[in-house]
């Protein structure tokens, strides 16, 4: 006799719900299970926008959407499910290594149409509430009713909208529930004393616009601004607005904003800014620079022996040994302006590290455009004469400051994750130890934050802060298996809820971590030993290597029972094989050049960060010696096909008494994948109003590692080459990494001329101010 599918109803069409129908349908055999997606929104993937999702000014009841634009911090072989590769959704010449959130978007949709039948969405569908049945033969099941969308427009269905008139409400019963529907589920603005009465501009940062936007004019016009908040969301509000800044005032195009403007970044707790790219030392002892989530998720980090899952209070000790590292990896000299912190306190370093992601924020500064204030915000005192307010803060040492001038404040304060509860009845609420005094962890669940032994027919997926794609997956691999064993069988982590207990005690909040569930690599490993999956080793890496979503592949026990899941396993291990194999491109998998397109990328970028501020050089050549300076200034780029770009900006000393012309160049930065020449050097007129003017000579940059693994300093030489355009004559650039600063940088150059073909010759050395 051929048993019905058990039914499924999955809340929310982000990752976590999209790879929890996908893992149900093709992971275990068919006719298992029936997923069914419900989500408000009118199109797959949450947050993550794609080129369907309608735009529409932001309101603070509308869901939360991700910025187009915006890349991501993890690089795309982190953001990922095992069974889906980059390549068979982007064309090769398209895969940056960091994507952006409108691609992620693709992704997601892509991923959607190849797994999931439509009749498995209920899109435009939200949900109202939710009962757990218990039925007379001691069968559990779950009634879910929702509010249909009526109306064939693009609008989301919103609480706003839940009760007109043109909206039906219907009810189903599923034998299971999931609970995918993100951690992010509303924007949180603290009540701090003073700030209803404020009359300038109050944002929450996940509204900011990242990009061109107008309204940052009007934001900078006004008087200073305070971003509130450390943390992921703080450090891209703040550069944000230094960018913008930045990059009007080297436009020359000013729009009546002052020079002196001030952009305050408020954070209660010290942090590392990490930027996108770190030094990564292979085991033959060759350095080079590498994605972040590669570098830090690498299973080398970990000590021998078996992997665990470690949640709870971190010890002073491992948190020291943390900071260290971060000291170690990224440099001493990077640490003056990437780790915020009291003044010269132990204490910060003591503390759990609490770590953001940004390129700019360090630079920013560096240049004393971002001031990064440690302390609380106790109140905001608005001057109803000029609609400017003060900000006092108090600093953990018990000091008190003003800020002046604050036209605009950004809320970087983190969302609330309440509302993706409210629809559970309240004794399951109960059973989950259910508060709303912590929103890092407002429930106390078991095996990696999946479900509860004593409700298992309630699943969680990717509720958390901070979730990973590659966690996300096997959450839903477990809850598929957890239900298709027997009741006797059910795992129970006692061991995990008393950490998570003593987590949610004020004596201990100081020492968890930023994410309480953040111990990725431990997650994976121990996910992976539950269910039996043996970890794919990587050629040439002894065993270890990073973590990432394709290493884990997913084979149920149970026989396959269709050519459908034939087809489904082939399709998992060619896109997982890809995505392996495009690590080659880093020299991560298999025999490799270090020089390649993505190589060159990586280093590319990491240099071009670095160059950010100020610099004294001395040139020297037949025509003696001569010293002065250049300054690196960012803007938004000029030709839509770079990422970044700088104004270059150089001064030679006066000598005798003469003062000299600056001379601009513009430095540019492409980051897509394949890119032949990922930095190039404009020459530009300096005469002309607008910089945008380019003269007709420019030098592509092609990157590559000195034969040579480092000076004797330990500093890591990356070599660069160029030939000018109509063969003028050849450059070399190179670069003494150390950590992710460059230490000094030389340029050494041949001009050719009718008057001396063979060339002259000159030598520049840069150092710090």
């Amino acid at each position: 006799m051929t048993m019905s599918p058990k039914k499924v109803a999955i809340i929310g069409a982000g990752p976590s719900g999209l790879v929890t129908a996908k893992t149900l349908l093709h992971n275990f055999p068919r006719g298992t299970f029936a997923p069914v997606i419900f989500d408000s929104r009118q199109q797959v993937g949450g947050l993550w926008p794609n080129n369907s999702t309608p735009k529409k000014a932001w309101s603070a009841d509308d869901p939360v959407t991700l910025d187009p634009g915006m890349r991501t911090n993890l690089s795309r072989f982190t953001v990922a499910f095992s069974d889906l590769s980059w390549e068979s959704v982007l064309k090769d010449s398209e895969i940056p290594l960091f994507p952006q959130a409108r691609q992620v978007g693709n992704y997601l949709a892509v991923y959607a149409e190849r797994y999931i039948p439509k009749e498995s969405f209920r899109l435009g569908s939200y949900v109202k509430h939710t009962e757990r049945i218990v039925q007379s033969n001691s069968a559990v099941g779950w009634k879910v009713a929702w509010v249909q969308k009526k109306s064939s427009d693009d609008q989301d269905v919103s609480m706003s909208t839940v009760c007109n008139d043109s909206n039906e409400e219907y009810s189903e019963d599923f034998d299971f529930l999931v609970v995918a529907s993100g951690y992010f589920a509303r924007p949180y603005i603290p009540d701090i004393p003073g700030l209803k009465q404020f009359t300038g501009r109050v944002i929450h940062s996940s509204a900011l616009g990242k990009g061109h936007d107008p309204v940052n004019d009007e934001d900078l016009c006004r008087g200073n601004i305070a971003v509130l908040g450390g943390s992921m969301s703080g450090v891209e509000a703040a550069s944000t607005f230094a960018m913008h800044h930045s990059s009007l005032k080297y436009a020359n195009v000013s729009k009546g904003i002052p020079a002196s403007r001030s952009i305050y970044h408020i954070s209660s707790r010290p942090f590392w800014t990490l930027p996108t790219y770190l030094p990564y030392i292979f085991p033959s002892s060759r350095t080079t620079f590498l994605p972040l989530d590669l570098t830090m998720y690498d299973l080398d980090r970990r000590p021998a022996g078996p992997i665990e899952y470690n949640i709870g209070p971190i010890p002073e000790e491992k948190a020291a040994k943390t900071n260290s590292y971060f000291e170690s990896l990224l440099g001493a000299e990077y640490e003056q302006f990437g780790h915020v912190h009291q003044g010269a306190s132990q204490d910060s370093k003591s503390r759990p590290p609490w770590v953001a992601i940004g390129n700019d924020y360090a630079g920013f500064v560096r240049t004393e455009t971002i001031i990064p204030k440690m302390g609380r915000t106790v109140s905001i005192q608005p001057n109803s004469t000029t609609g400017l307010a003060s900000i006092k803060i108090e600093s953990p040492g018990g000091e008190s400051s003003i800020l002046e001038n604050i036209g605009s404040i950004v809320m970087a304060t983190g969302f609330s994750p309440f509302e993706s509860l409210f629809y559970l009845p309240r004794d399951i609420l109960s059973i989950l130890e259910y508060t709303t005094e912590d929103s890092f962890l407002p429930l106390v669940l078991d095996q990696g934050g999946t479900f509860r032994s004593e409700i298992p027919d309630l699943g969680f997926v990717g509720y958390y802060r901070g979730p990973y794609w590659g966690a996300m997956e096997m959450q839903a691999r477990f809850l598929g298996k957890t239900w298709t064993q027997a009741a006797s069988d059910l795992p129970k982590t006692d061991i995990q809820r008393e950490n998570i207990r003593l987590l949610r005690q004020p004596s201990t909040q100081a020492w968890r971590g930023q994410f309480p569930m953040g111990d990725y690599v431990g997650l994976m490993e121990t996910f992976a030993k539950d269910l039996q999956i043996v970890r794919t080793e990587m050629q040439d890496m002894d065993g270890s290597g990073p973590v990432l979503p394709s290493r884990y592949i997913y084979r149920y026990s149970g026989s396959p029972s269709s050519e459908d899941e034939n087809n489904t396993k082939s399709y998992v291990n060619s896109d997982a094989q890809s995505t392996l194999n495009s690590l080659s491109s880093l020299g991560l998998y298999g025999a490799a050049e270090t020089k390649t397109p993505e190589t060159q990328t990586a280093i590319a970028t990491a240099i071009f960060r670095a160059l950010h501020g100020q610099w004294k050089f001395t040139r020297s050549g037949n025509f003696g010696e001569i010293t002065g300076s250049v300054a690196f200034h960012p803007r938004y780029p000029t030709i839509p096909e770079y990422d970044k770009e700088y104004v270059s900006e150089e001064l030679i000393s006066e000598s005798a008494g003469v003062p000299h012309s600056p001379t601009l160049t513009l430095w540019r930065l492409s980051e897509a994948g394949g890119a032949d020449f990922p930095m190039r050097v404009d020459s530009i007129d300096a005469d002309k109003a607008e910089l945008e003017i380019q003269a007709a000579d420019y030098l592509d940059l092609v990157f590559a590692q000195h034969e040579e693994e480092g000076d004797r300093d330990g500093n890591l030489i990356v070599d660069c080459h160029a030939d000018y355009i109509l063969q003028k004559g050849r450059c070399q650039y190179r670069f003494w990494m150390n950590g992710v600063s460059i230490a000094r940088w030389e340029l050494s150059r041949i001009e050719k001329s009718h008057v001396d073909p063979g060339g002259s010759r000159s030598c520049t050395v840069y150092t710090r101010f």
